[in-house]
């Protein structure tokens, strides 16, 4: 199939390993509000899931907090392999996710290494977003940057700033190097640079090279010729450097690039070609260069994981994009911003936030930034549905107005977030929910009266 699904597969940001600790997995389900987070091993291979019910039965079982969690790992989760994703038309595809347990499946290669999540939201906003393109305006290419400087969202005097020298360099071909933690919104200056530059009517292309597996990502950026490898494509493959040609490569998180490529990214940098995989014949090439990291590249420099010549090539124009928790100015103006976009994709109708919760919005440090305030948003309003936002609509940590607490403070979160959990799946049912966690009646109704449910 030719569809792009590097581009349709989420990155898995957050895993752990089975040595993890009760109190490790507890700090990254509050901090990323997820229910679910994959388990791999030191390779990267797909060990299992651990879910919050897992950390809840070790609750239960009254396990102490340095315990590691690899009792308790789902080991029966579905996977899929990229190759046999890339033999299916996206119909077979969107079937085989919507008959996945949660409707997502995790996809690994041919060692069960982890490339990302396939879930059933990315497959149907791409199938919308295929079914409204009219035939009559269909594009010259399949790659276009969707944001401009109107996405970002500021009333920031240092974001302004860093809007500005954006803008300026945008008009140039020197490559931008964006740093700043992740969920700041580096791919978004990336779209919108483009979308400023005189390469605006040609292709954007994003490689992530966290996200692509090392022994796939040479031939995922330089493409390869026919018969290069073992399970190559017959007729060879493109790769992302040509498809992008008179356009925009964005390179996201050029931390994790290999040092071989690293090189080889050099050479297109400076002498404007390349080799396939495979290839004998050098490819000329006419791109411009966004990367972008969190990474500490000085660092990584020091410890010879990052070519310093590549470094000082990328570093004409650096733009180093602030912490929310350092424009906490934004962190409002940015909440309402999301409530006007998101209520018409939620079918919601919530008109605003309760004073106490924008202060303790104000206050909270947001280790996710922006990404983690759109993710709180987002679930605040599917359960209010209508009305102000509440506190009990959002994460019990952002009530605190700080990161959870440690130890056993932190599971008795856990635990709590997990009673309040249960009691809405069961609509109050405390019968039913003491059935579904797994402990007696009256050991619920105690746990109730600690909690203040």
């Amino acid at each position: 199939m030719t569809m792009p699904l590097h581009d349709w597969i989420q990155p898995i940001s957050t895993s752990l390993r089975p040595d993890d600790t009760m109190e490790e997995a507890a700090r990254i389900m509050l901090e990323t509000g997820l229910d679910v987070i994959v388990v791999g091993d030191a390779a990267g291979r797909m060990i299992g899931e651990f879910s919050s019910s897992s950390l809840y039965q070790m609750i239960v079982d009254k396990m102490p907090v340095t315990v590691p969690i690899r009792d308790f790992i789902k080991t029966d989760a579905v996977t899929t392999r990229m190759d046999k994703l890339s033999e299916m038309t996206l119909e077979q595809i969107e079937q085989m996710v919507s008959n996945c347990p949660g409707a997502y499946t995790v996809v690994v290669d041919d060692h069960r290494r982890m490339i990302g999540i396939l879930t059933r939201g990315n497959l149907a906003r791409q199938h919308d977003d295929r079914s409204r393109a009219p035939e009559k305006s269909a594009l010259k290419h399949p790659y276009q940057a969707m944001y401009s400087w109107d996405h970002i969202i500021t009333c920031d005097k240092r974001m302004k700033h860093c809007i500005a020298l954006a803008a300026k360099t945008a008009r140039h071909n020197t490559p931008i190097l964006l740093r700043g933690e992740s969920g700041t919104g580096k791919e978004l200056f990336a779209h919108a640079v483009h979308q400023e530059s005189d390469r605006a009517n040609g292709p954007f292309i994003t490689v992530n090279c966290a996200s692509i597996p090392e022994h796939l990502l040479e031939a995922e950026f330089l493409g390869y010729e026919p018969g290069a490898f073992t399970g190559a494509h017959r007729a060879g493959r493109l790769g992302k450097l040509e498809l992008a040609r008179g356009g925009t490569l964005f390179l996201d998180e050029i931390g994790d690039m290999p040092l071989a490529l690293q090189a080889k990214l050099l050479r297109v940098l400076e002498g404007k070609d390349f080799f396939r995989v495979g290839g004998s014949r050098p490819i000329q090439t006419d791109v411009r260069i966004i990367a972008a990291t969190h990474a500490p590249l000085e660092d990584m420099m020091a410890a010879k994981a990052f070519r310093a010549d590549l470094y000082y090539r990328l570093h004409i124009m650096t733009l180093t994009i602030p912490p929310l928790r350092e424009r906490r100015s934004d962190i409002l103006l940015l909440a309402h911003a999301f409530i006007k976009q998101l209520n018409p994709v939620l079918n919601t109708r919530v008109t605003g936030i309760e004073e106490a919760v924008q202060e303790a919005l104000y206050q909270y440090e947001w280790p996710g930034n922006i990404r983690q305030l759109r993710n709180v948003m987002e679930r605040g309003m599917i359960l209010a549905e209508e009305g102000e936002l509440s506190f009990a609509d959002l994460p019990e940590e952002i009530a605190q107005s700080a990161a959870a607490g440690t130890g056993r403070d932190l599971v008795h979160e856990v635990e709590k977030r997990e009673l309040e959990r249960t009691l809405r799946e069961t609509n109050g049912n405390k019968t039913k929910a003491a059935r579904l966690l797994g402990i007696s009646r009256s050991a619920f109704y105690e746990k109730l009266k600690k909690y203040r449910i």
